[in-house]
């Protein structure tokens, strides 16, 4: 909203409408309806009297599928925010609209769209690090109970009490983009990602929630790379925020690092060419003028629902293996209360160590592993 009211560049977009219910209660709704744009309580009632060339979707996981199906039955192009959808059947579905009404739909995970990754990805869709070995991510991202308790209190559900598949965890919303960044960079196409084959895969959790707030994954894709993701939101924080991936080659490496507010992202060659590359964050809101350039333009989307459907995979097979997440430890847990946060204590190091040996906790021996459940991809 504040991009779109007053960013100099956002003049190339008009404000038609904004669908809110809650918009009186919050100071960027209000900001809207200071600013004279019409606000409706649902898709349905501004399409009732308004239309427009292009919808931002940026509401809860389960409305994504209902309202992205809405606006392009109703003549607009649509930016949903990630991930897609919640389900395999939900994603069809909404690939399907797409394809009938000739409509466009992008997928809002901004690494897509950002300068640095995408020519990371040309740069090894062109060969110059060789054959991608493996790439490893791992997230510390804190987070307490005024994140889970949020909004309607949909943070960390599997489903809702009405039936609405959500499946909500650190690897399907706040670290998403990570998972999702390491099978974009080893799809074929700009538009596409890696296909997984298999996955072993630990989860855990802090928080009193149905999904999980920690994760450690290996996937093997189709064509051989090895993918490890870690990724925990019950890291203290006093550890602090931190994001950090290593892409291996056979020709080189590229590293990105983000630490507090520090970011950087190169590769070097086995040549010894060092390649600086823009950093991944430097404009998170490139996707909506991309998505005007698809609409004015017909510029290529990078991120489309088949680009983000070997991600959707692994989060349903994640919550097909794992009807019960397991929690950690009642010795590892700690309430920190100044935080309002569940920790469990040493999470952030025995991840790091992970990391830097690409091993999983099990393996490692860590006191609160449990062994990884081996899933094959379908």
């Amino acid at each position: 909203v504040k991009e779109l009211l007053h960013a100099p560049r956002a003049g190339r977009f008009r404000l038609v409408g904004a669908v809110d219910p809650y918009a009186g209660a919050s100071g960027t709704g209000r900001e809207l309806i200071e600013n004279g744009v019409p606000v409706f309580d649902t898709v349905e009632e501004f399409y009732q009297t308004q239309k427009a060339e292009l919808a931002f979707i940026v509401t809860p996981i389960y409305l994504h599928a209902h309202q992205a199906q809405y606006c392009m039955e109703h003549g607009s192009d649509v930016l949903c925010e990630k991930p897609i959808c919640a389900s395999l059947a939900e994603e069809r579905a909404m690939a399907a609209v797409r394809d009938r009404t000739g409509r466009r739909l992008g997928i809002g995970f901004q690494w897509c769209f950002s300068e640095g990754i995408l020519r990371l990805k040309r740069d090894i869709m062109d060969g110059r690090y060789g054959r991608i070995r493996r790439i490893r991510t791992v997230v510390y991202f804190p987070r307490n109970l005024d994140y889970y308790h949020r909004g309607t209190g949909w943070a960390g559900k599997r489903r809702l009490d009405t039936g609405e598949w959500l499946l909500d965890s650190v690897a399907s919303n706040a670290a998403a983009h990570y998972l999702h960044n390491m099978l974009f960079l080893t799809g074929d196409r700009i538009d596409r990602s890696a296909e997984p084959l298999s996955m072993e895969a630990e989860v855990y959790r802090a928080n009193d929630i149905e999904m999980f707030d920690t994760c450690a994954l290996r996937i093997h894709t189709a064509k051989g790379e090895e993918l490890l993701f870690y990724a925990t939101h019950a890291v203290p924080y006093s550890h602090g925020e931190g994001l950090e991936f290593i892409l291996e080659g056979e020709k080189g490496t590229a590293v990105m690092r983000r630490v507090k507010e520090e970011e950087s992202m190169a590769g070097v060659l086995a040549d010894g060419e060092r390649i600086v590359y823009p950093k991944p964050d430097a404009d998170n809101l490139r996707k909506l003028y991309s998505m005007a350039d698809a609409v004015q333009e017909g510029a290529v989307l990078p991120c489309v629902p088949e680009t983000v459907l070997p991600h959707l995979k692994c989060i349903c097979a994640l919550a097909e293996s794992f009807p019960q997440t397991p929690k950690f430890p009642a010795e590892y847990l700690r309430y920190e209360e100044k935080d309002r946060q569940y920790v469990c204590s040493g999470i952030g190091e025995a991840l790091d160590d992970c990391f830097q040996e690409g091993k999983l906790p099990y393996e490692k021996r860590i006191g609160w592993s449990q062994k990884p459940h081996e899933i094959l991809m379908r």
